[in-house]
């Protein structure tokens, strides 16, 4: 009875393996239907759909370069690997008036990406993604959207669906941001999440915006909504309903940065993507069939484990 029992058992395995598979889903409650992502399967960037940033480019006195190096794909996810170790400036350049050339080195590498010239997004529109924060002190891990229009920051619009700063351990940031009255003075809306024991598993975010609303959501909650007509401007405009990129990111704090100052111990440290979806609606899904019409079914293990809504 009991041999039976186990050649019963291992007999089921495979099925039961098979029926764990993570699987992206073509379509989700409320009209979404897939239309671009990526799961991250492969062995390097898939740089159809993300480019690299390089160097010193935002948030001044920070304390990383970006370099290509510290991207990679691992087990089925994109891993941005932080580094305390000096690392040259690309932008440097001898004599410069600019900030971000003006310095040679760094003392901490990092790495970022973004779909920026190669796709953006437009509403309707749903983008999830399930994604493990690094933790290291100075440690600034950030997924976010800038939208594309003729204005400059803040005016343009920048949502922060994750932002999230080593001093407060257990808070995740959302915020909605564009300029007030179309102006350089930035307009905020701040929304915070507590989640004990954050950096310790991974979970869900999501950004979702219609004619009407945009929301974000953590682990299928909502966290924060506004109003797309909040951003209305004097002149008509409205920077939500532009076309936006993404940015995935670790920036490191430095001198007089929001982050505490990077430093030692727990580098090197990673920030793990598991994977990247965006959803619109049926009559869309055409404006991304050139970038990805088919979703992944990946290769990832059962949800039981790896999609628990365990603490970072």
């Amino acid at each position: 009875m009991k041999k039976t029992l186990t050649t019963a058992l291992l007999l089921l395995l495979p099925f039961t393996w098979a029926a764990g598979k993570d699987e992206c889903p073509k379509n989700l409650p409320g009209g979404w239907v897939y239309a671009w992502g990526d799961e991250f399967n492969g062995s390097k960037l898939d740089l159809k759909k993300w480019k690299y940033e390089e160097g010193i480019v935002r948030n001044r006195g920070a304390s990383q370069a970006y370099v290509k190096e510290a991207v990679s794909l691992k087990d089925g996810k994109l891993v941005i690997t932080s580094e305390h170790k000096e690392t040259p400036n690309p932008q440097y350049k001898e004599g410069s008036s600019s900030w971000f050339e003006q310095q040679k080195t760094q003392p901490f590498s990092s790495g970022s990406v973004t779909t920026k010239g190669t796709q953006s997004f437009s509403l309707p529109g749903r983008l999830e993604f399930r994604a493990r924060i690094p933790k290291a002190p100075g440690v600034w891990p950030a997924i976010w959207t800038m939208h594309e229009n003729s204005y400059g920051w803040p005016a343009n619009g920048e949502i922060d669906i994750l932002e999230h700063i080593s001093q407060e351990p257990n808070r995740v940031y959302s915020i909605f941001r564009w300029g007030r009255n179309g102006g350089n003075q930035e307009q905020k809306v701040i929304r915070t999440t507590q989640i004990p024991n954050y950096s310790a598993d991974f979970h869900t975010y999501a950004l979702q915006w219609d004619e009407e609303v945009m929301l974000i959501e953590i682990d299928g909650k909502e966290v924060g909504r506004v109003k797309i007509s909040d951003a209305d401007y004097p002149n008509g405009d409205n920077p939500l309903r532009t076309p936006c990129y993404i940015i995935i990111n670790t920036a490191l704090g430095g001198n007089g940065t929001w982050p505490e100052k990077a430093k030692d111990p727990g580098y090197p440290c990673t920030f793990e993507i598991d994977y990247v979806r965006f959803y619109t609606k049926k009559d869309f899904v055409k404006n991304y069939k050139s970038a990805d019409s088919k979703p992944s079914k990946g290769t990832k293990k059962s949800s039981s484990k790896k999609k628990k809504k365990g603490s970072k």
